[in-house]
């Protein structure tokens, strides 16, 4: 494979802070390599410094002359008051392309990426879609390589799975930072952990996440055989010196000289091999209480305004249960997640708190997050020490936990990652003794390390867990059942994540509107399922002639719009696209109908 980027003995510091250092690496065609680390460990600074944005103190970054980069930041900004296809042509002029290609491309991009009303204002969009207007302009340069620093962030369930299934089938080489272990395991085909506890500053290994999760293992284990062996030989080279051999031979001197230096190789291997089982040690404090019904909501209903989101919601929570709320962008998650914890009155019907519950709610704008103070001040209010399962102790201690180092505990909140912000704020929000923990995007901006030992904590807590996530491994791994939100006031109850992903997403809602009692098909009724009609057997029967005619006439209309006489007239070229939209809803209809005979035929 030919070599698009290289990365040679890098070096970069932020501040005072050293991220990385003698960093080499390459980036081959076709490779889909997934950068992860914890947090603080300078996986966006990479990113920047491979794209062109930032340089380096020392090394070199180089890249194959002529390669066609496109990079998508975690944050984008545009003009608020511009239409999107104002938006993307501008981006697109500003990075050197021609004014005529720029028409071409932005629009068809654009409705690529899933847009449909390409005169919508910018400030129309929500997080999600801001994300795809992104994309749709980093693809629309048809990039050779591609760099992503957490794509999925803010992303609704059906973007996640369409950015997912696009990077599948990309022809390209893209390099990504996610924290998202079920998008990982399903787009990379090699994954990267970069951190300054391995010998060359990063762990790499080609396979799925799963596969480098093993990998990773088995290296660590090699590592701790390694310490092993050297700590025996550097035991019987101290004994050596200790007895006091006088140096005065060739072969003497060279002993020594090896024997400081297994010392000083073993005093390294040992301090990485103990940092790599460094754990943010989080606990959460329990008020142990007895009662069965913590929570129960009678014909519960949720609206902004007169925009219903949420109708005659029934639901009786306890103890030992871990609830996951799912459905798309503004379906009224987090609105029902704040009626609960009592952050907003929004509401009719009936909605019961047992006496005294403690609830501890984590909100995913971090709004109760004060930018303005360090952090050992905002953990500990001011005081030396924190009170956590009814003992004293210190707040640098607690901040320890959390795995924050001493020269950080000064730092005022805003000079801290997303990512640390998030854990600070957990670790905050933790000190409260709780019978109810309900969190909103909880994951978000976490390493995987972080969400890795917040899983372990909830999935022990013996109270009642409400949460909202995109993580799929991480909702997996913790909920014992679903509520899923339907978007048109309707809701049902699923037993498990991928139930609801095939029902929702594939247009098929649970239940009628309004019919929120309504429960799922059980596992014996999906298995009864009915045969396919007459109409799909016929259908079935010229799919593929179909689909390839689509599929050719979807590429007639996209070699229009690079017709000069039409792309120059903007009447012309409005009607092309057209074309080409309709064109392209005929071949996702008849790709939409083969996964639902195979979804059928499993």
């Amino acid at each position: 494979m030919s070599l698009l980027l290289s990365a040679d003995k890098i070096q970069k510091q932020m501040g005072s802070k050293l991220l990385f250092e003698d960093l080499s690496f390459g980036i081959f065609e076709r490779e889909k390599l997934g950068l992860i680390g914890p947090n603080g460990s300078g996986k966006s600074t990479l990113l920047r410094v491979l794209s062109g944005e930032e340089s380096v103190e020392s090394g070199n970054v180089s890249r194959r002359k002529g390669l066609k980069l496109s990079f998508v930041k975690q944050e984008e900004n545009f003009e608020e008051s511009h239409s999107l296809v104002q938006a993307a042509t501008e981006r697109l002029e500003s990075q050197g392309m021609s004014s005529n290609d720029s028409m071409i491309y932005a629009p068809m991009y654009l409705s690529i990426v899933g847009f449909e009303n390409l005169e919508q204002k910018v400030s129309q969009l929500s997080g999600g879609w801001r994300k795809r207007l992104a994309i749709a302009i980093a693809l629309a340069s048809e990039p050779e390589l591609l760099i992503l620093d957490e794509p999925t962030n803010h992303m609704d369930w059906e973007g996640i799975l369409w950015l997912e299934s696009y990077l599948k089938a990309f022809k390209g080489s893209f390099m990504l930072v996610s924290h998202d272990r079920a998008f990982l395991n399903r787009v990379c085909s090699k994954t990267m952990e970069i951190n300054k506890l391995y010998r060359n500053g990063f762990l790499a290994f080609e396979g799925s996440y799963d596969q480098f999760l093993t990998k990773k293992a088995e290296y660590i284990e090699s590592q701790l055989k390694l310490q092993s062996t050297m700590s025996n030989k550097a035991r019987r080279e101290v004994e050596w010196l200790r007895a006091g051999v006088k140096a005065r031979t060739t072969k003497s001197q060279s002993r020594i000289k090896e024997a400081h230096q297994l010392l000083d190789d073993l005093a390294e291997v040992t301090a990485r091999n103990r940092a790599n089982q460094a754990k943010v040690k989080l606990e959460i404090e329990s008020t142990n209480r007895l009662s069965k019904k913590l929570i129960e909501l009678k014909a519960l209903s949720i609206a902004h305004g007169e925009n219903c989101l949420v109708k005659d919601l029934d639901l009786l929570l306890g103890p030992k249960t871990t609830l996951g709320l799912l459905g798309s962008n503004g379906s009224g998650k987090t609105s029902l997640l704040k009626v609960l914890a009592k952050q907003a009155s929004n509401h009719t019907g009936q909605l019961y708190h047992a006496d005294d519950l403690r609830i501890v709610y984590f909100d995913q704008k971090r709004e109760s997050l004060p930018q303005d103070v360090d952090l050992l001040h905002y953990l500990g209010d001011g005081a030396d020490s924190v009170i956590f399962r009814e003992r004293a102790t210190s707040v640098a201690a607690y901040a320890s936990r959390l795995l924050f180092p001493s020269e950080k505990m000064k730092l005022r909140i805003e000079h801290l990652s997303g990512g640390e912000q998030a854990r600070l704020l957990i670790g905050k929000l933790l000190l409260q003794p709780a019978d109810v923990l309900i969190l909103d995007e909880p994951t978000n901006d976490l390493d995987i390390d972080s969400i890795e030992v917040l899983e372990e904590i909830l999935s022990q807590f013996p109270g009642l867990v409400i949460l909202v996530s995109h993580d799929r491994y991480f909702l997996s791994r913790l909920c014992d059942k679903y509520l899923g939100l339907e978007n048109t006031e309707s809701w049902a109850m699923y037993a498990d994540l991928d139930q609801w992903l095939k029902q929702s997403l594939q247009n098929k809602p649970a239940t009628t509107k309004g019919e929120g009692t309504e429960k799922p098909r059980t596992q014996q009724q999906l298995k009864n399922k009915p045969k396919l009609s007459y109409k799909d057997k016929r259908q079935m029967e010229t799919l593929e002639q179909d689909l390839e005619t689509a599929e050719a006439e979807l590429a007639e209309a996209v070699a229009k719009l690079e017709d000069p006489e039409i792309n120059s007239d903007q009447a012309k070229l409005s009607e092309c696209i057209k074309i080409m939209e309709q064109k392209q809803a005929r071949v996702d209809e008849l790709y939409a109908f083969w996964e639902k005979v195979e979804a059928h035929m499993k």
